[in-house]
């Protein structure tokens, strides 16, 4: 009896190909298939895993009878243990360990809701609780330009009370379902047949709501920055931002015609145009809320969905190059005239490749970056009263020599709109959730701009999930570059938003200045912070709590199933000590609601190839178990 395995040493990955052997369901079985891709057809039997094992029945090998097993495989010739296959005999085949270690599965406690005092104050909140009857609409048939003009009336009409929530994508009714629809009031999903019907579900909106407004703004596609001072004056004045089309359309079948301020032409640059609405809108604009929320060149194929929260909140509207030395100088006018303090944000995404860089424009002045381009309806789930959350702590295992302990966290939760979106999803339908532990990040912002979605989570956590901060806390921040004056007051405001989030854990980007990273630990009064730029390795400090902290470094990121075997099978056991890593998880590309599967075949086939040594635990359990490490062995 004959055996056959694609081998551990092989150069050429099994993705690249395919294993084909003629042989049918009665004469060949599977011992071993850590992709599940085996499968029976006309020409035999077909895989394409990186480790699978096949029983070939009654094949003799030893007499080089290969014409009944053929190979299709790229590069790979003949079979032979010299190009990528072994040959075993019945009594020689180990079947491969492919069960990982779990370090630890603590239950949950009895309840997640916290009695500390829930922050509050950074976000714009409309009346608590949104009426009773509420409106939703239906935009998913509209175009760009419906959409993005119905976020903005949107935030209008719920400046003062929740009343209007749209569907944009099919998630969002499901979420308002899943989260509101349980508790809340009567609610009518709404859509009318208008022409044409790019427009229908905007024209319903404006239809059912014509006293509401006071006048169009028409602005330009062409330049850009129309479109971000139409927001501001529409949002101060109650106006609706329209394109010339737009305008038309709603007069010709909806007979509105509204007085319209034509701000086409009334700049001849966009500097120009930041600067007016500096003079003549600042003051009216949230002294905590700022929005770089422009028109991104996929605004077409991919509108943002922030609009809504910057017109209901009226924060400064911009949209701006922190490369280019003249905007640069205009982030930081509008800074300045605002006269922003700690805890102040920047919702929306910056306008460079790299959004994320409008930390440096903008956290010199007190400006923290809360990224949420995607996030839909915040003007709707601000209504909700702020509430807290509490997690277990992390508790350690014994670490054990030659052992290597490892924690696995999912990407870009800072991100509101990934939790809204991207994590909302993974956490409703990923099959495998559960089955090993990793830690989610996550904004603790959102027990203010979004308390309903927080306890969404908490209330479907498994003992193997951990709501974590993501970079860098309560916000996202660049350490190096933040106010030197304010550094203290923000990094208080980062330990009470953490506390009563109820996370434990955070990550922590862009801070290599090793004072102020000591001072983050030291204050932030968490069991473990990730250092995302490879600065600290397995360091450790005694906080303000009297408690010790740690840090280890976030790791690599994985952005595609392979990165996670190829990462961790590279480390070396140490028979003399324990070993401490974290594996990050790219949400937007390795998860998803398959992400976890893709993940558990991973773990499966790192298994198989070094057996019983990893063990893999949630983040602040990894975290506990380092510092006890340490301070045991004096480190």
């Amino acid at each position: 009896m004959g055996y056959m395995t694609l081998s551990a040493q092989t150069t050429v990955p099994s993705t690249n190909g395919a294993l084909t052997i003629p042989m049918n369901d009665e004469s060949v079985s599977i011992v071993f298939d850590p992709k599940g891709s085996a499968m029976f057809d006309d020409e035999g039997i077909r895989g394409a895993s990186d480790g699978l094992t096949v029983n070939l029945g009654e094949i003799d090998f030893g007499n080089n009878a290969y014409n009944t097993v053929s190979v299709e495989m790229a590069n790979v010739m003949k079979p032979s243990s010299d190009n990528g296959f072994e040959f075993y005999a019945e009594n020689m085949l180990i079947k491969p360990k492919t069960d990982f270690i779990i370090g630890q599965e603590i239950p949950h406690l009895d309840s997640y809701e916290s009695d500390l005092q829930p922050q509050s104050g950074l976000f714009f909140k409309n009346n608590n609780l949104p009426i009773e009857d509420i409106s939703v609409y239906d935009l998913r048939n509209d175009d760009s330009y419906g959409k993005i003009t119905a976020c903005v009336a949107q935030g209008i009409l719920n400046q003062e009370n929740a009343e209007v929530y749209l569907v944009l994508e099919n998630h969002h009714q499901t979420q308002f379902e899943d989260i509101y629809g349980p508790e809340g009031g009567t609610w009518h999903l709404l859509w009318t047949d208008f022409s044409p019907q790019k427009y229908s579900g905007l024209a319903t909106l404006i239809n059912d709501n014509k006293d509401k407004f006071s006048k169009f703004v028409l602005w330009d596609p062409e330049k850009e920055w129309t479109w971000c001072i139409a927001q501001m004056i529409c949002a101060q004045q109650k106006g609706l931002p329209v394109t010339a089309e737009i305008k038309e359309f709603l007069n010709t079948e909806l007979n509105l015609n509204l007085e319209c301020e034509d701000i086409t032409n009334k700049w001849s640059n966009k500097i120009e145009a930041y600067q007016w609405a500096i003079d003549n809108l600042a003051d009216g604009c949230h002294k905590y809320l700022s929005f770089s929320a422009g028109l991104r060149s996929d605004y077409i194929s991919n509108p943002w969905k922030i609009y809504d929260y910057a017109a209901a909140s009226k924060g400064f509207v911009f949209f701006l190059k922190n490369s280019i030395p003249e905007e640069s100088e205009m982030i930081t006018k509008i800074c300045q005239k605002m006269n922003y303090q700690p805890g102040a944000s920047t919702m929306g995404y910056g306008a460079e490749d790299d959004g994320d860089g409008l930390n440096n424009a903008t956290n010199p002045y007190n400006v923290g970056f809360m990224v949420s381009d995607y996030y839909a309806n915040g003007s709707f789930w601000c209504s909700f009263p702020n509430k807290s959350f509490q997690q277990r702590k992390g508790r350690a295992v014994k670490a054990e020599p030659g052992k290597i302990y490892v924690s696995l966290i999912w990407s870009d939760g800072d991100n509101i709109q990934f939790d809204a979106n991207q994590m909302y999803n993974m956490f409703k339908s990923a099959q495998g959730r559960g089955e090993v532990p990793v830690g989610y990040t996550m904004a603790s912002s959102l027990q203010e701009l979004n308390p309903k979605l927080l306890e969404f989570f908490y209330q479907n956590l498994t003992p193997n999930d951990e709501l974590l901060a993501g970079p860098s806390g309560f916000q996202f921040i660049y350490g190096d570059k933040y106010n030197a004056e304010n550094y203290g007051k923000w990094l208080e405001l980062n330990r009470k938003w953490l506390e009563t989030a109820g996370f434990h854990t955070a990550c922590l980007w862009n801070t290599t200045d090793k004072e102020r990273f000591g001072e983050y630990m030291r204050t932030c009064g968490l069991q473990g912070v990730f250092d995302g730029f490879d600065n600290n390795k397995e360091r450790y400090e005694m906080g303000n709590n009297g408690e010790g902290i740690v840090c280890v470094l976030q790791g690599t990121h994985c952005w595609n199933e392979g990165d996670v075997f190829n990462d961790l099978i590279k480390i070396a056991p140490d028979g003399t000590k324990p070993i401490f890593h974290n594996v990050y998880l790219i949400a937007a590309n390795y998860g998803g609601t398959d992400g976890y599967q893709r993940l558990i075949r991973e773990l499966q086939k790192l298994e198989s190839y070094q057996p019983n040594t990893f063990e893999f635990l949630l983040p602040m359990d990894l975290c506990a178990t380092l510092k006890n490490y340490i301070e045991n062995n004096q480190q």
